[in-house]
Formats: C-alpha cells, sequence, structure tokens
C-alpha cells in the first residue's frame, strides 16, 4: 500500500510518501516556504527518487480546520492527482494530528487540542483527547472556542503553532510546533483504509467549512 500524506493545515508543511512499510519521502519545508510551493517540492522530491505519481494508492490528506489558503492548496492537489490516476482519498481531522504528537501525556491524561482561528474574535477550534495505553482517543466533539471558555476548561492545551496570542496565566500550553506528525497522521490513515473510510474526492472540501459555524461578535464592539 503505497501512502501519500499531505499537511498544509499549518504554517509547517509536511508531506510524506509510504512504500513497501517505510517511509521513502518525509519533507518538512522551511519557515520561508509556504503551500504554494506543494507541487514543486512533490514533483523534485517524486522524480528524485523514481516515483511516478501513478503509483499512489491513497492520499491522506490533513483536511482541516486550519489555514484557509493552506487547506484549499492541499485538498486541490490531493484532488488533483485522485482525478487523474487511481489514488483513493482519506481525510483526517487536523485536531486529531496536533493531539498525536504529544507524545509525553500520561496514561490516562485527558488533554486539548487547539487551532487558532485567526479570526477577530479570537476563537479556537478544538476537542478533548486522552492517552489510552499506546493510542490517543479523541472524547468529545470537535467544537469552537472563545478564550473565555478555555479557562473554565482543566488540564493541559496542545497547540501547533507559534501564535502572537496572549494566554491567560493559569492556563498550560504545550507547544507542539518542532514535533513531526507524520506517525500519527499515517497510523490514523492506515485505520480508516482497513475500515475503507474513503472520501469522495469530487465532493471533499476543507472540515471547518462545513462543521464549524464562528461565533459572532457584540456589534456595539465590532465598529
Amino acid at each position: 500500500m503505497n501512502i501519500l500524506l499531505i499537511d498544509c493545515s499549518s504554517r509547517k508543511i509536511e508531506f510524506a510518501y509510504y512504500k513497501n512499510d517505510k517511509f521513502i519521502i518525509l519533507n518538512v519545508f522551511r519557515s520561508d516556504k509556504n503551500a504554494d510551493s506543494l507541487v514543486y517540492e512533490m514533483r523534485e522530491e517524486f522524480r528524485k527518487h523514481g516515483i511516478g505519481f501513478d503509483e499512489i494508492d491513497i492520499i491522506g490528506l490533513s483536511n482541516g480546520p486550519g489555514s484557509f489558503t493552506g487547506l484549499r492548496i492541499g485538498s486541490a492537489v490531493a484532488k488533483g492527482i485522485c482525478f487523474a490516476g487511481k489514488s483513493r482519498l482519506i481525510e483526517v481531522v487536523s485536531l486529531d494530528i496536533i493531539a498525536g504528537k504529544y507524545y509525553n501525556a500520561s496514561e490516562g491524561e485527558e488533554f486539548t487540542a487547539l487551532i487558532f482561528s485567526n479570526s477577530r474574535t479570537g476563537e479556537f477550534y478544538s476537542s478533548i483527547y486522552k492517552k489510552d495505553g499506546s493510542k490517543i482517543i479523541r472524547v468529545s466533539d470537535y467544537k469552537l472556542l472563545k478564550i473565555e471558555d478555555l479557562i473554565t476548561y482543566s488540564g493541559k492545551f496542545v497547540i501547533n503553532e507559534k501564535i502572537d496570542f496572549k494566554f491567560p496565566y493559569n492556563l498550560t500550553i504545550i507547544d507542539v510546533s518542532d514535533e513531526s506528525g507524520t506517525e500519527t497522521f499515517l497510523a490514523i490513515v492506515k485505520e480508516k483504509a482497513d475500515k475503507e473510510e474513503f472520501q469522495d474526492f469530487r465532493t471533499s472540501e476543507p472540515f471547518y467549512m462545513k462543521t464549524f459555524v464562528p461565533l459572532k461578535t457584540n456589534k456595539k464592539n465590532d465598529k
């Protein structure tokens, strides 16, 4: 099973190619590159390793929430490869990948994964997870929260980006932006493939476009 993983959901762009039970390609973009470079970087890496895009069986796509532009580019590239060849698409919620990057979680520990929405209202996409043996499992729905909501939560908060945002002093924030989510990403894709949880690439779109509804600001304070 040949698997291409694409994650453009944050500032740290990654893609990887898994073949014959090992990673052939692991590419993490430099900080001065963004998702616009994805097609070029993928083409160069595939050419260097003598791999054809028609060899890809499955594309794992980190499908949001996250960067609007990055998600759109990742989605377009994944859909284009599926359209042109035999690849099948598996979408993975970005929060699940971020949660899996918290490798130091203790057995039974619950924590909240966060993605900053970059909106004027200071909202976060979120979900609660728990360490269960060797796995990280989700134990809540995906929710859109504001900073005042976070203050009522207990435990630790895991984020995937260095953001210019001042968290309240009493929140325990764990930054996993320097960690790679590739292993977690691959494990989720394999599990979904075994269950044949494939998506129709023709109708695929970023997760937050369908599920999350932004919270409204007070119009009096929004002038």
